[in-house]
């Protein structure tokens, strides 16, 4: 069954790299759902997403806050729905699995990141001004 679930990791490295990974494929999942494609609809504009983006967004935002490794990971796995995971039945026919949903709690929390992602560039005047700003450059 869902055994891979609760066996420990290797590390506590791989364990926060996996839990990330479903965070991350379970929140792309939700924005297919929505918008048929994986983008974060902002009031000023889309925000297009990839998972490796989307990982070294959410994790080195968590990082800069100053949270450890072990703290990153259980805040991803509590943002998972893992209860609702195992007892998925996805088909009766073949089923080589899927990825674990977001709770509520989750995606507010990842639509939060994106909201604010997308006010901090709006005051910038957009992506390309932002770049240049945080790259150094003078956007004068």
């Amino acid at each position: 069954m869902n055994s891979d679930i609760w066996m420990p990791a290797g590390s506590v490295e791989e364990a926060h790299q996996r839990a990330l990974t479903w965070v991350c494929d379970a929140y792309l999942f939700h924005l297919v759902s929505l918008h048929r494609r994986p983008v974060y609809r902002h009031q000023y504009g889309d925000i297009s997403l990839n998972q490796p983006a989307l990982q070294g967004f959410i994790d080195s935002y968590l990082k800069d806050k100053g949270w450890d490794t072990e703290r990153r990971w259980a805040h991803y796995i509590n943002i998972l729905d893992l209860i609702k995971y195992m007892h998925r039945s996805n088909s009766g026919f073949i089923d080589w699995g899927t990825v674990p949903s977001l709770t509520s709690r989750g995606i507010r929390w990842m639509n939060a990141c994106f909201s604010r992602l997308g006010e901090m560039v709006n005051t910038y005047g957009g992506w390309e001004n932002y770049v240049k700003e945080t790259a150094g450059d003078s956007i004068s």
